[in-house]
């Protein structure tokens, strides 16, 4: 076995994959997430705040644990949007290294989408026009292309977080403002060249993935389920509606919903729903692979990422 790491701080959670990397194959061994929200207020503040740095350090120091437990001969760690956004953001990575011995690379957003693209294809052949879309916390990448060859990567500053907290929600955490929401985010992507229709358009990302677990119903959250699932965008319109309608506390029952998730939940929903709605398209399918992946695929062919 070659075990490999990559760890993924992101502007709402921390995530892991621990992996048998051999002969060009990502075999998962465990995959961890700790919601730490790292990148709260960020956008009005322009800094890491103290509470939310050290939920996260722990939350790293915790994940590197497990991955040395499962043996891991080596650990990428990358930061997003959040940390690349913040002044304070160098400050965080010496910071992390100097607590959790981990050596943090920031990713630009074109990265983080050419690594998104190619984790969410691992393992099969796109087609002549393959658009991948990841929803963050703090940003929104999208990468076209086919054959694993990028045509195009842009990174959108609309994210789950981040519109939260630039349209908060009323004080029973229901969200009023969705036509607001959705202008914002329309004219961040008209802000970029045309988009085109793609063949095929797969989606990562907990707001896709927790989109396909509310559809299902899922009462216990099953990867085998969710990865592969069709969104069609009548349905993401639906629970877009439905669950910006519920005061946070019942939004939190929902099946297929983590508690955690379910304050950024509708914004996350309104970025895929305008997207969606600009490109024209029925629908996309949902990928457990993304980024993670796509950081052990690159270290697994020994190239930089």
């Amino acid at each position: 076995m070659s075990v490999k790491a990559a760890i993924d701080i992101g502007t709402n959670s921390v995530r892991l994959l621990v992996a048998d990397c051999q002969a060009g194959r990502i075999v998962p061994l465990v995959k961890e997430l700790r919601t730490t929200r790292l990148g709260q207020g960020v956008h009005h503040s322009g800094r890491l705040q103290p509470d939310a740095v050290e939920r996260t350090l722990a939350a790293i120091d915790a994940l590197a644990a497990i991955a040395k437990q499962r043996q891991a001969d080596e650990i990428i760690a990358v930061a997003t949007s959040a940390v690349r956004d913040a002044v304070n953001g160098p400050e965080f990575i010496q910071l992390c290294r100097a607590r959790t011995g981990v050596t943090v690379q920031i990713l630009s957003g074109i990265e983080e989408a050419r690594l998104s693209f190619n984790g969410a294809l691992q393992g099969r052949i796109a087609g002549s026009r393959q658009l991948v879309i990841d929803i963050g916390g703090g940003s929104t990448e999208l990468a076209f292309g086919g054959q694993k060859e990028l045509l195009y990567v842009h990174s959108l500053n609309v994210g789950a977080v981040r519109l939260k907290d630039i349209f908060p929600a009323d004080a029973d955490g229901v969200v009023t403002n969705i036509p607001e929401i959705r202008r914002y985010v329309t004219a961040a992507i008209k802000a970029l060249p045309p988009l085109v229709l793609p063949d095929a358009i797969t989606g990562v990302g907990g707001t896709i993935t927790s989109l396909a677990a509310i559809a299902q119903q899922l009462t216990a959250y099953d990867s085998e389920k969710v990865h592969g699932y069709y969104l069609d965008t009548a349905c993401v319109n639906r629970l877009l509606a439905a669950l910006a309608a519920l005061p946070l506390a019942e939004r939190k029952k929902t099946a297929g919903l983590q508690p955690e998730r379910a304050d950024i939940i509708v914004y996350g929903i309104a970025i895929l729903a305008a997207l969606l709605d600009e490109l024209g398209s029925n629908g996309l399918t949902v990928s457990e692979r993304d980024i993670l992946e796509g950081i052990l695929e690159q270290l697994s062919a020994k190239q930089i990422i």
